[in-house]
This record gives C-alpha cells, structure tokens and sequence, in this order.
C-alpha cells in the first residue's frame, strides 16, 4: 500500500520542530542548498560520461489535487498541531503549513542533476546510495575526492521547505531502475490508533517505508526518464532573489568546477557555464562587496597572475596556488579542494602589496585529509576534528606558511600601481598633487591667500604598565630570511600573557601594553651586549643569576628566521629591568599557538647552551636592563614558521 507513514516511537523519544541538521542550514538556506546540491551532484559523476555534470533548478506550481497523498498529508499536520498546540512556534508553523496546503497550486523547487550515476540501491533495506539520502542520519561513505563526509547536507533542501517536506526521484545507471519516495520531518503526533510516532515519516510503499518504484503509481511530474536524480521541494519557500541568490552562490562556490568544464549549473532560464560565467560574475559578484568570486576568476585566469605549482605537498600530493597582484584586490586567497568547491576564504596576510589568490588542493591525500577537518557546513579547516589534532594543526600551519611563502616571494615592479600601504595616501600628495605645488600661488581671494605655518604639538599620553610575562612575535617565517618583527600594542591573552603584534617596539616604564615605535637606526645597537646562564660576557661569575625579579618584562623584542632548512632562528631580547627568568616559544598561526618543538638555545656570544626544561620553559637567563640578550634557536623541524617568545619571572 502506498501512503504516508510515521512510524511509532513505541512511547520513547519526544521530536520536536527544531532539527538539529535542518537547523544548521536555516541561516543561509539557498546558499547552503546550492552548496549541498551541487556538491553531491558533483561526487554522483558518472566517469564513463565525459559530459560535465549538469543540475537545473526550477520552480514550478503543482495542482493541489497531485500532491502525493494530499489528504492523509493534511491530516497528518492537523494532528501535529493539536499535538504541539501549546507551543507558540509550532503552533505558527503548522499553521502556514495548513495554510499552503489550502492553495490551488503548490509551489515546488525541483532540482535535477544529469551526466550522474542517479542514487543506488533502491531496493536494498539497508545500505547505499538512497538508504543513505532517505532514512540514514549523520553518515556518509563518499571517498577523498568527494565533498561531503558527515551526510548531514541532505537537511539543506529542508531548511528551504514551509512544509518540511521533500521527495525524491531516481534512475540509476547500472540497472535502469528508477524510485520515488517522500520525506517529511516534522514532529512527534498521535496516529489514528492514539500512539505517538516519531517526528519523521515517509511516502511510499508503507511496508518497511520502501520507495515506489513501478512508474504508472506516480504523477508524471514526479517521473524521472533520464539517469540521474531529482529532489522535489514542496512548499518551498519562493522568497523575491531567491534565483539570485543560488546563482551567487553557484558563481561564489563552483567557480573552478564550472572553469574547468565540470560543472554546469542552471537556475531558471540562467545557464552558468564556462563560456557565460565571465559575464555573470561581471552582472552578480563584480560589484558587490560579499563576494569575491570575480578577483578569484581574475587570479585563476589573468595571463599576469602568478602560479606556484606543488607536485607533493609533505607526501600528500599536489596543491596549486594562483596569485595575482592588484591595487584594488582584498588580499584572500580561495582554499579549494578538489571537488572544485571553495570552503572558504583565508585572510589574514601581513604583505605590503594587496592581491587574490586561489589554492587548489589536488592530491588524493590530501584532500582526504582536508576532508576529515570539515564541518558538516563545508565551510572551513578545523584541525580539532581531526583524530590526530596536533598532526592536523602542524599540516594546516604548513600549508599556510607554504602560501604566505609565494606569496611574498613575488616582486612589485609596478610599485606605483600595485604597492598600497593602507591609511598612508592620506599624508602623501599624488601626482596631481605635485602639479598644482609647482605652479605659482593665485592671490586672487582668499583661496589664493598664503597663511602663517602654524605649530603643531604632539602630546604623549603615557599610561602605567602592569608587570607581567611580555611576548615578541616574529614574521619571518613568510618574508626573506633575515625578517624580523618584535611587540607592539600588547593585548591580554586568556592565559594572562601579554600578546603583542608585528612591528619593533621600545617600552616606557609608564606605558600599559603600549610602546613607542623605534627607528630603523636603533636596530643598529641591537648587538651592543647580550646575557648568558649564570655568566657575565668575561666569563666571571655573574651576582644576579639568582635574583628572580618578579616584574620582570620585555620591552625589545626581535626574532629573526636564520636558516629555515635548519629551523634556525635569531632571538634578540631586552627586559626592563635586571634579573634571572625563563623563556617560552611558541608557534603561531591562524590556528593557535603551541610550544615549539625546540631542539637547542644557545647562547651567540658565548657559544653557551641553555637548558630546556620538561615544562617547555628554557633558561634560566639572566638579563640586563642595558643591554641585548640574543640567542640562537634552533628547532626540531626545519620549517619557516612564526615565532612568539615570553619571558617568565619564576
């Protein structure tokens, strides 16, 4: 028998209207529907077609009469409303429900992908390809190369849905056999016999909730004739723009797929391809400041941009970097893996030119690692959810310095084009600036007046320093070998540590996190003195190795990246005051800070080595108000990464 069917929750589990997996897409519903439908489009390809794969979006209006069981579905949200009748949300949901489903015609996105291998396993009870889309909850078994890994990106076309309600209809390549079956979810209510179901119910064969598969029981807008899949969106939501919407978001995504002749995508009597997407990035992404797309297709594309090709990536395999120059660009480059999806864009470059750029992983391996540190959103790199989190943050802290590497490696020639330090054109005068200096005063009026040059005073406004354990970060992991950064700005971490920015700064005894920039030339006298352990630079015993001074703090602070084949780096400190303490290093990056791998400190003056100790702390070391502490420090693993030092009082 072929109906609607909400199975008994035998007296257990309560559902209510707010699904956790529908949820997380009801932010964004078209963006992440167009997302989801087009990435698992994507992984269905099917590789004996060497056609693209194509998924068409389309609203259409079905006579009430033809929705698949439309009374009993009626009944069905009356009983949930009576059920939840007390809940002001619910309540307000079934409400509209009922509400549609008194209109003449119903609305229905239908989504269709072609040149795919449609879902599999129809008939089998327990697993494949539609076991998994229709009545699985949080699996997924796609391989490296595919999008998805947690199966819950099927909730999108629900988040879309007024009633919550989809279908779905097949043909598979193989056999030819074709399915349809509907999903609601909805709330737990009481059946005709008075006993509680479960919140999810489904149309079809009623008997063990199987898809119908015999053609002449299904209304021929729901019958699938080619190979592939289609996903039917009952009362969906038809809000104004919502074809813009998904066309953004297709052109913000699919980019690269749709560049490389994989994917074609329509959205109403829009065709996006490869030939039209120039044009439509131009019409919807171009100008609007949310989307980025049009500078990646310019840095993917452009004969000037730079490429940076990887054949394996720390035994991974291949990644590729585009980058491309450009005065107006927003410094971000595109982190795509190789479904040809963009998960997101990475910022936070430290480069005195802006740029776009595009990061392509394609190996095998290391998409699949990708994979694994993907939110069930698809929308970023999160080591921690990785089974091995320190591994996953030392592979995502490598591929970024891998990419700020390339990136600074290229030279501005045109620096009057390309090179933009932002906030200093206010203070300079541009050409035409220059032009109307070298011409004669006009005295006609007082705009030609020439006025007195009047004085200016700076005030400094000086503010108490607490004491506390003081931190210099350095750059040169993505620069030139001798890059070297130091403190500025200093901000209170959770920990209690005062975390500084780049920049080389000299401390005031009156200052709060705060220091006065220093000149280029100061850095002349950086090597003027240096401390060792328990010694004096002539080698006679030195009294204050054991004054631990508990206000001990950093006021220089340089750290430059030696010899990166051999991890080895230069530390160049100066405290406020004289004293014994410790030191601690870290790396950092966009994913954290950890404590560093250190293999050696040495003393460079002296040669002398400082201990290590287990706690990650190093020393102790005694230094001196007036003078440089600089050490050389070696790590275990030879890579250019960011460093971060804090000294310790105790």
């Amino acid at each position: 028998m072929i109906n609607w069917n909400f199975p008994s929750n035998n007296y257990g589990q309560i559902t209510g209207l707010n699904d956790a997996g529908i949820e997380t897409f009801r932010g964004n519903p078209w963006d992440s529907l167009a997302r989801e439908i087009n990435q698992n489009s994507c992984d269905a390809k099917d590789k004996n077609n060497p056609g693209p794969v194509e998924v068409h979006f389309n609203l259409s209006h079905i006579p009430l009469e033809y929705f698949p069981q439309k009374d009993e579905f009626i009944k069905i949200l009356k009983s949930c409303l009576e059920y939840w009748k007390d809940n002001t949300k619910t309540t307000r949901f079934f409400e509209n429900a009922l509400s549609i489903m008194e209109l003449d015609k119903i609305p229905f996105l239908k989504i269709s992908d072609y040149n795919t291998t449609g879902l599999t396993g129809a008939d089998d009870e327990y697993r494949g390809g539609w076991h998994n889309l229709i009545k699985s909850v949080g699996s997924s078994d796609k391989d490296s190369q595919s999008g998805g890994s947690f199966g819950i990106g099927k909730h999108a076309p629900f988040a879309c849905s007024d009633l919550r309600t989809v279908f779905y209809g097949t043909k598979e390549v193989e056999s030819g056999a074709a399915a349809f079956q509907g999903v609601a979810k909805l709330v737990t209510h009481l059946n005709e016999a008075g006993n509680p179901t479960q919140g999810t119910g489904y149309f079809g064969e009623v008997e063990k909730n199987k898809p119908i598969v015999a053609a002449e029981d299904m209304y021929e807008f729901f019958t699938r004739s080619d190979v592939g899949t289609d996903i039917f969106i009952a009362g969906f939501n038809e809000h104004s723009g919502w074809e813009e919407k998904v066309i953004k978001s297709v052109l913000e995504n699919f980019f690269i797929a749709i560049l490389n002749e994989r994917l074609i995508v329509r959205v109403g009597e829009t065709t996006i391809n490869a030939n039209s997407l120039s044009g439509l990035l131009d019409k919807y992404t171009k100008n609007d400041p949310d989307c980025l797309s049009y500078q990646y297709y310019e840095a993917y594309t452009l004969s000037s941009r730079h490429h940076f090709p990887e054949n394996d990536f720390f035994g991974l395999g291949e990644i590729d970097l585009f980058v491309l120059p450009g005065k107006d660009l927003p410094k971000r480059v595109a982190m795509v893996r190789g479904t040809g999806m963009k998960i997101y864009d990475k910022g936070s470059f430290r480069t005195p030119f802006k740029f776009a750029g595009v990061m392509i992983a394609k190996g095998e391996k290391i998409n699949e690692f990708l994979r694994k540190i993907e939110p069930p959103t698809h929308n970023a790199w999160e080591p921690d959810r990785h089974e091995d989190p320190e591994y996953a943050k030392g592979m995502i802290r490598k591929l970024y310095a891998w990419i700020n590497e390339r990136v600074r490696s290229i030279s501005i020639t045109n620096s009057l084009e390309d090179l933009d330090v932002e906030g200093l054109s206010q203070y300079l005068p541009d050409n035409y600036d220059a032009e109307v200096e070298a011409q004669p005063h006009s005295q006609h009026g007082s705009e030609g007046e020439k006025t007195t040059p009047k004085d200016i005073e700076i005030e400094l406004n000086h503010r108490r320093m607490k004491p506390t354990t003081f931190n210099g970060i350095n750059e040169g992991y993505a620069g030139n070998d001798e890059t070297a950064a130091g403190t500025e700005d200093g901000k209170f971490s959770q920990n209690g540590e005062n975390r500084s920015s780049i920049g080389d700064t000299k401390g005031s005894e009156q200052g709060e996190g705060e220091g006065n920039s220093r000149t280029s030339g100061e850095d002349d006298k950086s090597d003027q003195g240096s401390s060792q352990r328990g010694g004096s630079l002539d080698g006679k015993v030195n009294p204050i190795s054991s004054a631990v001074n508990k206000n001990l703090r950093l006021i220089h602070s340089r750290i430059f990246c030696m010899n990166p084949a051999s991890g080895t780096y230069k530390v160049s400190m100066q405290t406020n005051e004289d004293g014994a303490g410790y030191i601690g290093i870290k790396v950092v990056g966009e994913v954290g800070g950890e404590a560093a791998s250190v293999k050696s400190v040495v003393i460079q003056q002296t040669g002398e080595s400082v201990d290590l100790k287990n706690n990650g702390k190093i020393g102790p070391i005694s230094f001196y108000k007036d003078k440089k502490c600089d050490l050389v420090v070696t790590l275990k693993d030879s890579l250019r990464c960011a460093l971060e030092v804090s000294v310790y009082a105790n």
